[in-house]
């Protein structure tokens, strides 16, 4: 009990009257106010900012709202740390505490928003048991109510080291999964990747493994300068993330993109789902053609699955399943078949041609774009598609 009222008269000093720190010390506390105030407020506004106008897409639009406020909130239980600038076992209880919480909730939400049809892991799940187990031991010890041998301290810190690259593997294997699927939707929306305007995944895609990343250094090295250091970049993420999730324009874009993909490849894998009639697809598919045959549409630069959808007057969904069904894999696979076959035509008859000439006159952006679809398409690159010849 002596122990307990120590502490809390500690506490209450500290609360009750200003202390005098050094410069230092005053730098610290200083960052990481700043990042608990910071924490706090983006807490409140992913907890309770849901616009009117966006109602009807509540669920398709923050599918991880709670979870990012709870992220949020859980740097305001930094606050021991505050009233100890200097103490070891406070330093140590903030950085188990990022480590521990942090890149495990930003992969729920990276979870919650990619893949909403899938359950979550309980491998992942199961991680967060021994975790808070283990804050709650180090939070105890940071305000003096226990005190842990020099063994214990290692079997925790050795514990707390295992956690986190358990995590640190589930991140990296979540982050190119999630690559993947952007890249897959840039590639059927767009004819060419430098076409693609950057949607939500593009931003965060790599957010949760330089989180994870930041968290183990921090812990690592148990330093104050360098907690100093995480604090600001901490306090910088937060408020870009909230500015940038704020108005949802490009997640819903990138929700409709992903549907959309998911049906263009549900329709590729079983030709028994075919949604238009076969008069209606022999329709599409003999307009689509004489857009690609012969008012030759791809060398439009910079040409997107919309631009062909509106000249043809349908839907996305039934163009979608018109472009599989004549046997490509996506709009972009499509254009850039056109393309290729066409450069491969002016490079026969035009042996002196510069590369990069071809290249615009056929709707790529770049040379080194043309050489990628090549490639992309199996086949040789232009250079030496023009070594044959000669």
């Amino acid at each position: 009990m002596s122990e307990i009222r120590k502490t809390q008269a500690r506490l209450l000093s500290h609360l009750g009257k200003p202390v005098k720190m050094e410069t230092t010390h005053l730098l610290f506390y200083t960052a990481n106010l700043i990042l608990i105030t910071i924490s706090f407020f983006a807490a409140i506004i992913k907890l309770t900012y849901h616009p009117e106008s966006t109602r009807e897409y509540k669920e398709l639009i923050y599918p991880g709202q709670i979870y990012t406020g709870l992220l949020f909130l859980i740097q305001t239980f930094e606050i021991p740390y505050l009233f100890n600038i200097g103490s070891r076992p406070t330093l140590f209880y903030c950085n188990a505490l990022s480590m521990l919480l942090n890149p495990p909730l930003l992969l729920i939400i990276f979870r919650k928003f990619f893949f909403p049809k899938k359950k979550y892991p309980k491998s992942e799940l199961a991680l967060f048991i021994p975790s808070i187990l283990l804050l709650i031991i180090i939070l105890l010890r940071a305000i003096g109510l226990v005190k842990i041998t020099w063994d214990g301290r290692q079997a925790i810190f050795y514990t707390c080291t295992a956690i986190a690259i358990c995590v640190l593997f589930f991140t990296i294997r979540k982050t190119f999964r999630v690559g993947r699927k952007i890249t897959n939707i840039e590639l059927f929306e767009y004819s060419e990747i430098e076409d693609k305007p950057r949607t939500y995944g593009d931003y965060i895609q790599w957010l949760p493994l330089i989180v994870s990343v930041i968290s183990i250094v921090n812990f690592i090295f148990d330093d104050q300068w360098v907690k100093f250091a995480v604090d600001i970049v901490y306090s910088i993420i937060t408020i870009c993330f909230v500015l940038f999730t704020l108005n949802p324009a490009k997640v819903v874009q990138f929700a409709k993109e992903e549907l959309i993909y998911e049906e263009i490849c549900e329709i590729t894998e079983s030709k028994s789902k075919h949604r238009i009639s076969d008069s209606r697809f022999e329709q599409l598919k003999g307009n689509l053609l004489s857009l690609f045959d012969d008012k030759q549409i791809y060398l439009t630069p910079h040409i997107t699955l919309e631009v062909l959808r509106k000249n043809l007057s349908t839907n996305r969904n039934y163009l979608c399943e018109t472009i599989a069904r004549c046997g490509y894999k996506s709009f972009y696979d499509m254009v850039n078949s056109y393309r290729v076959k066409y450069a491969i035509k002016l490079i026969k008859e035009e042996p002196d041609s510069k590369m990069l000439d071809i290249a615009y006159r056929c709707g790529f952006s770049s040379a080194a774009s043309m050489n990628k679809a090549f490639t992309q398409q199996g086949l040789p690159t232009p250079s030496q598609h023009r070594g044959t010849n000669a």
